[in-house]
């Protein structure tokens, strides 16, 4: 926008909106009360401590047979080796502190969490019956679809073509596959988790977007026509 007075011309510079707030200050101690949770459930399903591994994975069998749904939630937390769960909290660290930082801790981690098990039951419905369901992958990519599409819908500072190839680089250079296919690798859990971000970013948006536009600040600027 703008107004021309004589040889000098007015307009209004958006200089900050939501993402240029400062994150929540609690997101660090979120995140690390997470790490140690899932660091914790992995060791104890290694150790097998107190016999407690035989109730933490999920399968179809167990979930839908013998209708232990609270493994949907608690194979979540546990992974089959370290390199696997490393894997997974290298993105889960950056992707939560964004999230909890600039869009609550009630989306995350809760809504994740909650995400999460519905992720795992669709993965189930679609996967053999006696195949272990394991890890945090699922959540993982759902992080990656709530903060792209939050990323791309409350980002006012750049263009909608400069979003859409911010978007697309970090999508293709972060969530594509790199390796060729691996079978202990459920690329439907990262496909529906990611879709299941979007859309529970989307849904999120649209109950707050007043709020998040209503952080945008504007600057005057005077440029003068020599």
């Amino acid at each position: 926008m703008g107004e021309q007075n004589s040889n000098v011309f007015y307009r209004w510079v958006l200089t900050g909106n939501w993402l240029t707030r400062a994150p929540n200050p609690n997101a660090k101690s979120v995140i690390l009360c997470c790490l140690f949770l899932i660091i914790m459930s992995s060791l104890i399903y290694w150790d097998n401590t107190f016999n407690w591994a035989q109730y933490m994975g999920a399968n179809a069998i167990q979930v839908f047979q013998h209708f232990q749904y609270w493994r949907l939630w608690s194979t979540l937390l546990i992974h089959g080796d370290l390199n696997h769960l490393l894997s997974n909290l290298f993105l889960f660290v950056i992707l939560g502190y964004f999230l909890a930082g600039y869009f609550g801790l009630l989306f995350f981690p809760l809504v994740a969490f909650i995400s999460g098990g519905v992720i795992n039951l669709i993965v189930l419905l679609n996967m053999a019956p006696e195949v272990n369901l394991i890890g945090l992958s699922g959540v993982v990519y759902w992080m990656g679809g709530a903060w792209l599409i939050l990323y791309f819908l409350v980002e006012s500072r750049k263009t909608i073509l400069q979003k859409i190839i911010r978007t697309i680089g970090v999508f293709l250079t972060v969530f594509m596959p790199t390796s060729v296919f691996d079978p202990n690798v459920s690329y439907q859990a990262h496909f529906i988790g990611f879709l299941v971000g979007l859309l529970m970013g989307l849904v999120f948006y649209l109950l707050n977007q007043k709020k998040l536009h209503s952080a945008e600040t504007y600057q005057l600027v005077i440029d003068e026509d020599l």
